[in-house]
């Protein structure tokens, strides 16, 4: 019986995500247009996964959130060439926090320049094709650059935080600095896999770095 209602949930869990999947075909085209919008994305908000603490689903279920992300990949791509305003579009692979992988479309000054991050890993590790391989689609068709998901604080947290500079010291966290001279602890709890169409990486003309957004003051 147990191993019926299991089955019964994971089935139910599959048609929330083929609905979620043709969901997020449509982009929010008229909103990315808008001035001071930096940036369009979407990402797997389904119950019980998405919730404030985290539950990550098994990877045979991830594969078919990474193939509703390519399906409607394709087709913002499509449409995004078709707005006018330029931009560079990503998916992101988490590993092992699947369930914040997302499609991310950022405004860039004009065709041809990347959005790189702060974040990007010094580390130095082949994409893990054979772990997320699937005949459903077919990811070297991306160039894979490799990032650090990282739980982040600012030293502006500490004004009313519950713990202090050395405790995050204590528990692994490092400081770094961003362009801009601010000040951050970092510490690494696993990899962003930041995947554009075959050719982009390479065919970029210029690039601009983006940061951690601090807290507001």
């Amino acid at each position: 019986m147990a191993n019926e209602i299991s089955l019964f949930r994971w089935k139910r869990r599959i048609r929330q995500i083929d609905r979620w999947g043709e969901r997020i075909k449509e982009p929010n085209l008229e909103w990315f247009k808008r001035e001071g919008t930096t940036h369009l994305y979407q990402r797997c908000y389904l119950s019980p996964f998405y919730m404030a603490e985290r539950r990550h689903p098994p990877l045979w279920f991830y594969k078919l959130v990474i193939r509703k992300f390519i399906a409607a990949y394709e087709v913002w791509e499509q449409q995004l060439k078709q707005t006018g305003t330029p931009s560079d579009f990503m998916l992101w692979l988490y590993d092992p926090a699947f369930i914040q992988s997302e499609i991310i479309a950022w405004k860039v000054e004009e065709p041809g320049t990347l959005k790189r991050f702060v974040y990007e890993s010094e580390l130095k590790k082949p994409f893990p094709y054979k772990k997320f391989e699937s005949k459903e689609y077919n990811l070297f068709d991306f160039d894979w650059i490799l990032a650090d998901d990282e739980l982040v604080h600012f030293e502006d947290d500490f004004e009313y935080a519950d713990f202090t500079l050395g405790d995050l010291l204590s528990d692994g966290y490092v400081k770094k600095i961003q362009g801009d001279n601010q000040i951050y602890y970092s510490k690494r709890v696993g990899d962003i896999w930041i995947g554009r169409r075959k050719g982009n990486l390479n065919n970029a003309i210029k690039s601009s770095v983006q940061g951690y957004f601090a807290p507001p003051i």
